[in-house]
């Protein structure tokens, strides 16, 4: 498969599962996907928005289900996230 596009924010990513490290990490993806032509049209709000979780969905696991959304718009449209 050819990309058509680059988009550089892996290394925004954490290993840090605290909520505060998880909301700053989303946020600067946010800001990324916001300045990427590229994602016009994805929804990107959810990004700056991680809630608090509770004892079975925490903040990583929403956060991780917001990433596979990012991921699969990106495939769909043949951006290569780095």
């Amino acid at each position: 498969m050819a990309w058509k596009h680059t988009v550089r924010l892996k290394h925004l990513l954490t290993e840090d599962e605290s909520p505060e490290a998880v909301r700053a990490a989303m946020r600067a993806i946010a800001d990324v996907l916001d300045e990427s032509p590229c994602f016009i049209g994805f929804p990107r709000a959810r990004f700056r928005a991680i809630p608090d979780g509770d004892e079975v969905v925490r903040p990583v696991d929403y956060a991780n289900r917001l990433l596979d959304r990012m991921y699969g718009f990106a495939d769909a449209r043949r951006i290569w996230i780095e």
